[in-house]
């Protein structure tokens, strides 16, 4: 059986891109408001479930209490019904474009 490795020297987190936890990010799909938990430039992992495993959603992104929320596409790829969380993953790379305020200086999860 092959094993599929995505080249990354961190054995801990093969992720490609590096997670945030700040700034907090709010998260609408349809009806539904989410907050990240930890977010990246290619998904979001959601306080939260949503029903919508597998399926592309529409939705907007941005900082709670701002008036600038970003549209984005996404696809629903996991519900996990232990923990209460959902994860999404953006069809591009939009939150490259969110602008922080100083107060909200992104910083990696460690």
């Amino acid at each position: 059986m092959r094993t599929a490795r995505n080249g990354c020297a961190d054995s801990d987190d093969r992720r490609r891109d590096r997670r945030y936890g700040l700034p907090v990010l709010e998260i609408v799909i349809g009806d539904e408001r989410f907050r990240a938990v930890n977010w990246s430039m290619n998904g979001a992992l959601l306080y939260g479930l949503c029903d919508l495993v597998g399926a592309r959603v529409r939705g907007e992104i941005g900082v709670p209490g701002s008036s600038e929320a970003m549209p984005f596409a996404a696809t629903v790829v996991r519900a996990d019904l232990d923990t209460g969380n959902s994860a999404i993953c953006f069809e591009d790379s939009r939150t490259d474009r969110i602008e922080f305020n100083a107060q909200a200086t992104a910083a990696p999860i460690q």
